[in-house]
């Protein structure tokens, strides 16, 4: 009973970090609260016992100060560092596996991961969307339902944000119009 209770403290100090980090609107400081989020959301998973995962959120984690690195230093990362994460998602996924939800995760994980190397915040928050779903419905018939919750909390986070600044986008382009 204990670790469902850590699960779900762990997961809600994950969901905070997650949603300011959409509220940002530039790459270093979006990726710097994904990857203080990410240590709880895998911590998080593993206390659960959900090992794809919580070994996934750890490659992403890595990933993320990988591409934090390249940010800070305003250089787009070499594309052999895709193929590196995106080969650590399949390999976890295999090594890990334990039923067939785990290749939702995967494909999930496979999808954040395209949409982190993509340099533009906009089309991050976007690319984010999709898998954020497939994770709710892993979440759901892996019955961490927690989880799924906290997760579909971030697809609104997500959707507000993006909504808010094409908002804003849209506005500048008015008032240059004037």
């Amino acid at each position: 009973m204990t670790s469902f209770i850590l699960a779900q403290v762990l997961g809600i100090i994950a969901l905070i970090l997650v949603c300011l980090s959409y509220s940002f609107n530039n790459k270093r400081s979006f990726l710097a609260y994904q990857i203080l989020a990410n240590l709880f959301y895998s911590a998080s998973f593993l206390s659960l016992g959900v090992l794809v995962g919580g070994l996934n959120t750890i490659v992403s984690i890595v990933r993320v100060a990988v591409l934090y690195i390249y940010e800070k230093k305003d250089k787009s990362p070499p594309i052999w560092l895709y193929v590196v994460f995106a080969l650590a998602y399949l390999i976890t996924g295999n090594v890990c596996y334990q039923s067939n939800l785990d290749i939702m995760a995967v494909i999930a994980y496979e999808m954040f991961n395209v949409a982190m190397f993509l340099r533009y915040i906009e089309i991050t928050r976007y690319m984010m969307v999709l898998p954020n779903c497939i994770i709710v419905i892993y979440n759901i018939l892996s019955q961490t339902y927690t989880n799924a919750i906290l997760d579909f909390v971030e697809i609104v986070v997500l959707v507000s944000m993006i909504v808010r600044y094409s908002w804003a986008r849209q506005n500048r382009k008015i008032r240059y119009l004037i």
